[in-house]
């Protein structure tokens, strides 16, 4: 088995594909409205958004609304530059949970932020090895 991608249920279908495509400028793969669905392309996986209403549609069951700020599951999305990461997303009005800091113990520098629904995503740079430099 291998992990395919993250479908994440959303409240609202436009908003939240305008985040992930708009204030993340994460690149749409597939996009049909029709069917409340979008896939975007981060690299090494990708990231569904789907509605919470057409994913109970499709299983026949009431998921109901999330809770407010529910967290299950994280995105963990890998950036090369934080600082510089961490910036432009604040240009583009992405209110952070946690601004950059640095954790020796987990080997790196992460930030936090959630999207339109509640979910965690955090924002990870490998920590530099003796050395070397960031571009």
């Amino acid at each position: 088995m291998k992990l395919l991608q993250v479908r994440i249920l959303v409240e609202d279908f436009q908003k939240s594909v305008a985040f992930y495509r708009d204030q993340l400028k994460l690149k749409v793969d597939w996009y049909e409205e029709s069917m409340d669905y979008a896939l975007f392309d981060t690299g090494a996986a990708r990231i569904e958004l789907m509605s919470r209403k057409a994913m109970s549609e499709s299983l026949g069951e009431d998921l109901g609304p999330t809770l407010p700020y529910a967290t299950n599951f994280l995105l963990n999305i890998e950036v090369e530059n934080l600082d510089a990461a961490y910036a432009r997303l604040r240009e583009h009005g992405v209110h952070f949970v946690k601004e950059p800091f640095l954790n020796p113990l987990w080997n790196g520098q992460f930030a936090y932020l959630r999207d339109l629904d509640g979910t965690l995503i955090e924002l990870y740079q490998a920590a530099q090895k003796e050395g070397e430099a960031h571009v």
